[in-house]
């Protein structure tokens, strides 16, 4: 017997991972980074996505053909987050090193290094009209930075505790942000105060985002479920269940009418966001799942995994 035998008293075929059979609905896979992939997303046309990565790279890839179109290296540890500009000019990532970074599309090259946080940067993202970068922490702050100058614009603060998630609303006006508390906080961006804190019944929170009309925010955690409260007072209005382990990442579809998550459970599902159902499951990853997104047409679900792997998905 093997050592695994010897210590929990199973035959060594019965702890291989099964083999996962593929769910049809899968595009394709691109493979390139060398570690798991924390972070995807999509450019505001579809025809490129952006990564980031355990291997302390992002990287920007062809949708079409799955080929790298540059590798952005300069972080000094792994890239936690990445965002796509509205403009579809430039793309930002977060690392663990404490910074983030504004890189140039066309080129490759890094515009700017975003330093002022004091621990690791769990989330980037641009305001709709592109001139804005918010960053979260672990050190409990958003920063806010101008995206032209990579200079500091303001610090928000309110958060008792570790920050995961950063969105900004479809209209300009607001954060949501949320994290290692039993709450999701709104924020006015122009005046940077906290005008709100909904209860969201988990201990800690992986990812928010506002629905496309700014009516209802979508959030996920260590709970497994995916919640949609109502923007306006924080009523919950489904719980979505399913997932079989804390749920990583989620997001809407450009009509509003569907949510993508992803899961420690290394999955992938998309649900109905009026009825609250569960629409279709998506198998093939073979280690959690860490990050998803969905195009802005609406028809593909991009997926980046523990396994190295980043797979895309077709909305049927």
């Amino acid at each position: 017997m093997g050592f695994l035998s010897k210590l929990f008293g199973k035959k060594e075929e019965e702890l291989k991972r099964p083999q996962v059979r593929e769910d049809e609905a899968l595009i394709k896979t691109l493979e390139g980074h060398e570690d798991r992939v924390l972070g995807v997303r999509f450019s505001p046309d579809g025809k490129k996505l952006v990564s980031g990565s355990f291997d302390e790279k992002a990287m920007l890839w062809d949708v079409e053909t799955g080929k790298i179109l540059h590798t952005l290296a300069g972080h000094t540890t792994w890239v936690k987050c990445v965002d796509y500009s509205p403009l579809g000019d430039k793309v930002a990532s977060g690392s663990i090193d404490s910074t983030a970074r504004i890189w140039d599309v066309e080129t490759g090259k890094c515009l700017h290094e975003c330093k002022g946080h004091d621990t690791e940067v769990r989330m980037v993202a641009f305001s709709p009209d592109g001139k804005i970068l918010a960053t979260c922490s672990r050190d409990t702050t958003i920063k806010l930075w101008d995206v032209e100058t990579g200079k500091e614009l303001k610090t928000l603060t309110g958060h008792a505790s570790y920050i995961e998630c950063v969105a900004f609303s479809h209209d300009g006006k607001q954060l949501v942000s949320c994290g290692e508390e039993p709450l999701v906080r709104l924020w006015d961006l122009e005046s940077g105060k906290n005008t709100a804190g909904y209860q969201t019944r988990d201990r800690h929170s992986y990812s928010t985002c506002f629905s496309p009309d700014d009516s209802l925010i979508v959030l996920c955690g260590r709970d497994a479920a995916v919640k949609i409260l109502d923007a306006a007072n924080g009523d919950i209005k489904h719980i979505m269940e399913g997932h079989e382990d804390g749920v990583r990442s989620v997001c809407c579809s450009p009509d509003g009418k569907k949510a993508a998550s992803c899961a420690n459970d290394e999955s992938v599902r998309l649900w109905d966001m009026e009825a609250g159902k569960l629409l279709h499951t998506y198998r093939g990853h073979v280690h959690e799942v860490q990050s998803v997104d969905i195009s802005p047409d609406g028809s593909m679900i991009v997926s980046g995994s523990d396994d190295h792997k980043i797979k895309l998905w077709a909305i049927q």
